[in-house]
């Protein structure tokens, strides 16, 4: 039984471990899904900037603050938004090429008085960027479902080992315990009917022979204690049978 509830607190703690885990897998690739768009963003603010001559440094700034932090946060893993450092190397390295981009984006737009050809440049950068998010993404996504699958194949793993400890448990316990108890109930079954069968014994002599006396008032003295004697021995017998009974059930 403690086997069986161990495996039970086993199963619950991988359970919560991997709804953690997945909580964490889910809003990292919410964040790589934002990334793209902020990637898109600086683009459009760069094209609203240079083309529309707009005074938008500040906000450009600020957006590729953000850009960068989350990027570093999905790479390195950030408490405040409750991520975890990225342990696949191959993932991880192509983070870092998403970084490089975002390096060369972010000391173009600091230098200021941004123009066609910084344009195209970040244009370029963005276009390198955005199928390198995807790429990444997709390999987030691939690594939660290998987690799941790896999860499924523990559960069931748990629920046959589950499964036959029951039945061992029933085996080695449950069943000698019934058996046990079973056998005991025949046992006392045939103790009953012998018994029965022997307790009828004393009893109806000990009926006759109350039964004679009754209804015999002109029994001599000597009939009487031939009657009595006979009683006396129907009595030992009954109370030998009865003390029997109560050592064979005890």
């Amino acid at each position: 039984m403690a086997i069986m509830l161990g495996t039970i607190l086993i199963n619950q703690a991988i359970i919560q471990y991997f709804l953690f885990d997945k909580k964490n897998d889910s809003h990292l690739i919410d964040i790589g899904g934002k990334q793209r768009m902020l990637s898109q963003r600086i683009d459009q603010l760069s094209f609203r900037n240079v083309v529309l001559q707009k005074d938008n440094h500040d906000q450009l700034t600020s957006t590729l603050n953000t850009w960068k932090t989350a990027q570093l946060a999905i790479m390195n893993g950030n408490e405040d938004l409750k991520i975890s450092k990225i342990t696949n190397k191959d993932t991880y390295s192509k983070l870092n090429s998403g970084l490089k981009i975002i390096n060369n984006i972010d000391s173009i737009i600091r230098k200021g008085n941004l123009n066609d050809a910084s344009l195209t440049l970040i244009n370029k950068n963005v276009d390198e960027f955005l199928p390198l998010m995807e790429n990444i993404v997709n390999d987030l996504t691939k690594i939660t479902d290998k987690k799941l699958s790896n999860i499924i194949i523990i559960e069931i793993i748990l629920a046959l080992l589950t499964i036959i400890i029951i039945f061992v448990e029933f085996q080695l316990i449950i069943k000698p315990s019934y058996n046990k108890i079973l056998s005991q109930n025949n046992r006392l079954r045939e103790i009953a009917w012998k018994q029965s069968h022997e307790l009828r014994k004393p009893i109806a002599t000990i009926l006759g022979i109350s039964n004679a006396i009754q209804n015999n008032a002109s029994m001599s003295t000597k009939e009487k204690n031939k009657c009595l004697s006979y009683l006396f021995k129907a009595t030992e017998e009954l109370d030998q049978v009865t003390h029997e009974i109560v050592n064979k059930t005890s």
